[in-house]
């Protein structure tokens, strides 16, 4: 026979607790899956872009500790801004991996030849350094873990140099129980066209506040374990040589491989010298982190610390590293 349940002896508040935890585990999975279907969800990508008629606006986020060092809250990576097709795109560099680079190749064998016209081509290949922050957004806390990724600059007008003092007035503002959310005043500057980009005019600390006031669920965030080179992905090799090479990166299916994008019959291959591929390659030193942090005057738009702004006022494809 089966046992008598004595309903008046089960713990209902857990019973919903586990019920609301096995929801949220779940629609976890299928955002996670459906992120390896589709190859990338752009939820997962933070931006300050203002959308589409909007000059002003206020966004607010809650940085959160490394999962490998919590007294620590962002991380350094390197990117090169390049232009592929008719599009400005930030790639991984394989090289803070110990990994060959076709692109600090280029970037060298044009430094090296000793033309000025050379030298100022090998800028578009530079390894840049970028900062990258783990938070959640405020009002789309939904949409779970993000990363945002801005500029190192060295005028002291960067992002960084608008967070960084809130440590030395307010404290570790990472702490999840005890640190505090922080809000963005975005403004779109018109100084270098008529449509303008998203700018980062202010940021300012809100009130101590925690996380989540359910602490489970803050726990959960925390232990989340998407990190940002889950979200900003490493191109394959032949990806990066034929960027090296000028053409427009294409996946064919028969081939199942890059090839370079060709239109009416014409590559998109601009003959040049190409460097020979290395199979070694040194991470940036600290030199080249000196050498990549740049000024907000001498960086093109999509590499400085303001996001452009789609037409259609939403998150394009063309502004994320892919």
């Amino acid at each position: 026979k089966n046992k008598m349940i004595d309903y008046k002896k089960i713990d209902w508040s857990k019973a919903a607790t586990d019920t609301l935890t096995d929801y949220e585990q779940a629609k976890a999975k299928a955002a996670t899956n459906s992120t390896q279907r589709k190859g990338v969800d752009l939820t997962k990508y933070f931006t300050i872009a203002l959308k589409n008629g909007e000059d002003q606006g206020e966004k607010s986020i809650r940085i959160l500790p490394n999962q490998d060092d919590p007294t620590k809250w962002y991380k350094v990576g390197y990117f090169h801004n390049v232009k592929i097709g008719n599009r400005y795109t930030k790639l991984y560099d394989p090289a803070q991996d110990n990994e060959p680079s076709p692109l600090n190749d280029a970037y060298k064998y044009l430094m090296g030849t000793g033309d000025s016209e050379d030298r100022k081509a090998a800028n578009s290949y530079r390894s840049r350094q970028y900062f990258i922050v783990r938070c959640i957004e405020r009002g789309k806390e939904a949409e779970g873990i993000k990363f945002w990724r801005f500029p190192a600059v060295q005028d002291g007008s960067g992002i960084m140099d608008k967070i960084a003092p809130l440590v030395k007035k307010y404290g570790a503002f990472w702490n999840p129980f005890e640190g505090y959310d922080i809000t963005m005043s975005i403004i779109r500057d018109k100084s270098r066209d008529k449509v303008g980009y998203s700018k980062v005019s202010s940021i300012i600390p809100d009130r101590e506040s925690k996380l989540y006031e359910d602490e489970n669920q803050a726990i959960q965030i925390l232990e989340d374990p998407m990190v940002w080179t889950d979200v900003f992905r490493k191109k394959s090799n032949d990806y990066l040589l034929l960027v090296a090479e000028g053409s427009e990166p294409m996946w064919d299916a028969e081939l199942k491989k890059f090839v370079g994008k060709v239109e009416d019959g014409i590559s998109t291959y601009q003959p040049k010298e190409a460097p020979v591929e290395k199979t070694t390659y040194e991470t940036p030193s600290n030199n080249t982190s000196q050498q990549s942090v740049t000024t907000e005057s001498t960086t093109t738009q999509t590499e400085s610390q303001a996001q452009p702004v789609a037409a259609s006022g939403d998150l394009k494809i063309d502004d994320l590293p892919f």
